[in-house]
């Protein structure tokens, strides 16, 4: 059977990749190996910049809508932070993944579910996707498979990925959630090298979960009782623990190589200062549709537009992002303490969280600051001290100073 894209993944990124290339007028066609509705482990968190980017409410899939923030430091010194606009849309992944999915059915596309792809060909004049079951041939081919995909491996396109990890569950008290969590979520940072815990209210329940980088993993499970503990839920009534990874791009890590794109997780497009990929995963699905679109109709020779445009847009945003992490997770205490007593860079986090602010912009508008922070940042990636100190183990390469010093890439 033909298509003139075949997407495998019907995650954010995927389904809307296949919407926006089904109301261009393209036949897409999703392979996805769950059979929706399905959960995907998250905190569930969509930002009120990543709920801009799509042209519909998500409101029917919204458990609850969050404003303010309780800050600690390794689980104690709390302190609250309130917005005046809503920060973020809590929902489950379970829900919002399907919203989105249908939103793709009812633009034109196919789904086929329960399909696991166990083989890519692919040439100058197409891809050739086999499951078990079916062959399918298309002009283009989507890996959207998330942090553990191995499609774009099977096409040829291997991504190198820094890999995070995370554990969380879910609690449910008798009488709700408590009133404190209502239109408030809570960060918890310095307990975990390179990440963070938190809460995240829902409708009915809480999330609690805790990430870092992936050396912790041992350690995750009791991190997260703890963190239970100190937001004053019972560690023993955490229900649905499941870990994940989050992938990280490494720089030079390809996003197209001939008729074949990677979006969302499976190009390791999470936020490393936030560990947020949904955004991202949107983002990236948009994008590739249009250039996917002038593909088909002939209008360019390949794909490498797509690459060019993330490469001015989103990957310039995760470049900073990751200095930002450098930099933060060298001495969170101090970060927080500042901010405790001088509320210096809330309106800065509010206004990206809006989509108000960018990473980018914050450098270009503050030199002297962003020159720092390249420094220190260079500078941390070249420094075995400073990196144990932060965390690091596989440390991304200097890109601004210490050019001539040996760093793993």
């Amino acid at each position: 059977m033909k298509y003139d894209v075949v997407i495998v993944g019907g995650g954010p990124a995927g389904s809307t990749a296949a919407r926006e290339c089904a109301a261009l007028g393209l036949k897409a066609l999703i392979l996805d190996r769950a059979e929706f509705p399905r959960d995907k482990p998250c905190g569930g968190g969509v930002t009120a910049r990543t709920a801009n980017l799509l042209p519909f409410s998500i409101e029917p899939v919204v458990g609850r809508v969050v404003s303010d923030v309780l800050f600690s430091y390794k689980q104690a010194d709390t302190f609250e932070r309130r917005s005046e606009r809503a920060l973020a849309s809590m929902t489950r992944r379970i829900d919002f993944d399907a919203f989105l999915l249908q939103k793709a059915l009812e633009a034109g596309a196919s789904l086929r579910e329960k399909s696991i792809v166990r083989e890519v060909t692919r040439d100058s004049r197409g891809v050739e996707v086999r499951t078990e079951d079916e062959t399918f041939h298309a002009n283009v081919l989507v890996a959207a498979d998330g942090a553990n995909g191995t499609t774009a491996a099977m096409a040829g396109v291997t991504p190198k990925l820094w890999k995070q990890i995370a554990i969380e569950g879910d609690v449910t008290p008798p009488g709700g959630v408590p009133p404190e969590w209502k239109t408030r979520f809570g960060l918890d940072i310095g307990s975990l090298s390179g990440g963070y815990g938190w809460v995240f209210p829902k409708s009915d329940h809480v999330n609690i979960g805790v990430g870092g980088w992936r050396h912790l993993g041992p350690t995750l499970r009791t991190q997260l009782a703890h963190l239970t503990e100190f937001y004053g839920f019972k560690a023993s009534d955490l229900t649905g623990i499941h870990g994940h990874h989050l992938t990280i791009r490494q720089p030079g890590s390809p996003l197209a190589e001939g008729n074949t794109l990677l979006v969302g997780d499976a190009a390791g497009l999470v936020d490393p200062m936030t560990a947020e990929g949904i955004y991202a995963a949107i983002l990236s699905g948009g994008t590739a549709a249009k250039h996917i679109a002038q593909y088909v109709a002939g209008e360019v020779q390949d794909l490498s537009g797509y690459r060019r445009e993330m490469a001015s847009t989103l990957l310039a945003e995760l470049n900073v992002s990751r200095r930002f992490h450098d930099l933060f997770h060298l001495t969170p205490g101090f970060y927080l303490w500042a901010e405790r007593h001088s509320s210096v860079f809330w309106s800065l986090a509010q206004r990206i969280l809006w989509g108000d602010q960018t990473y980018v912009n914050v450098m270009l508008r503050h030199r002297v600051t962003g020159t720092t922070i390249d420094f220190i940042s260079d500078l941390v990636r070249v420094t075995p001290f400073l990196q144990r100190k932060s965390g690091l183990r596989d440390p991304a390469p200097p890109q601004r100073f210490f050019m001539r010093q040996a760093v793993r890439p």
